[in-house]
């Protein structure tokens, strides 16, 4: 068994402009084999890209209101204790929609799609 604590957790920053930051917390990085799990903070009026995953993914949402649009182009508006679960290969996108920062947990199975992350959080801490 691992503890994780959130405040030791890598962070990994989006590009500028966006303020996005994301928190791995399990992924085979750090030993697991079957999901990758992470944490996501979204500023006012922050928005992800389109985007789908090789796996499923659900999304959890902790403090905030987002968002969120499907393949179809259907919105719906989550907020905090709501819990969005998103197939294989399902395009949608994020927004947060409050006042506040929106704060996520996300999981992947399988893993893999996280590395993304992990490299786009390389490239912006490089100078």
């Amino acid at each position: 068994m691992k503890i994780i604590r959130l405040k030791e957790a890598p962070v990994f920053p989006a590009p500028p402009p966006s303020k996005k930051i994301t928190k791995i917390l399990v992924d085979p990085a750090s030993g697991s084999k079957h999901v990758a799990i992470g944490f996501t903070t979204y500023g006012i009026g922050e928005k992800g890209a389109p985007h789908s995953h090789t796996g499923e993914e659900s999304i959890f949402i902790i403090r905030g209101k987002a968002r969120v649009l499907d393949a179809s182009g259907k919105e719906q508006i989550v907020e905090a204790g709501d819990l969005i679960y998103v197939p294989i290969g399902e395009r949608h996108i994020i927004e947060n929609a409050g006042e506040e920062e929106l704060q996520f947990l996300w999981a992947y199975t399988p893993p893999g799609d996280e590395k993304a992350i992990r490299e786009r959080g390389k490239a912006v801490a490089k100078p």
